[in-house]
């Protein structure tokens, strides 16, 4: 399954690539993950390994975080495998005209078992998420730029 999702956001490209970039931010924008574990590598440069816990509905998902890509500041990729199944996510974040950063996820969820199924069924809810992830992320800028901390 193939999902593209893109945001403008109030804020100029280098502060929207230092906030993503930062790991501590992540809890701020994904609100199920409940810890961030560097595990190997450069953070946050190629062949990094991280392990990600994310809460589901009192349910403990681990993913394992590959970077795979990273073109600062335009372009960051990775893989995520889980025992469901692999998600690869291509971020790119493009500048604009007026000063505003567009962020463009294309994400290609490769699934496994019973998730090849379900995925069809939930297809809404996947997209959706990552919708919601994409603007929490951009309040979170918006607002930390408005508070003067960015």
């Amino acid at each position: 399954m193939k999902h593209k999702s893109e945001i403008l956001i109030d804020a100029d490209r280098a502060t929207v690539w230092r906030l993503f970039d930062d790991p501590d931010n992540m809890t701020k924008w994904q609100p199920t993950l409940k810890s961030f574990t560097h595990k190997s590598g450069n953070p946050g440069q190629p062949e990094a390994v991280s392990e990600l816990i994310y809460d589901e509905k009192g349910r403990e998902v681990a993913m394992t975080e590959t970077i795979t890509a990273r073109r600062e500041p335009d372009f960051l990729g990775g893989t995520y495998e889980s025992k469901w199944g692999t998600v690869i996510i291509f971020n790119r974040f493009e500048e604009t005209d007026d000063g505003k950063t567009r962020w463009v996820t294309n994400t290609n969820y490769m699934f496994r078992g019973f998730m090849k199924v379900m995925a069809f069924f939930m297809r809404k809810s996947i997209c959706s998420r990552t919708n919601d992830d994409m603007n929490r992320f951009k309040l979170m800028v918006e607002t930390e730029l408005a508070g003067g901390r960015a």
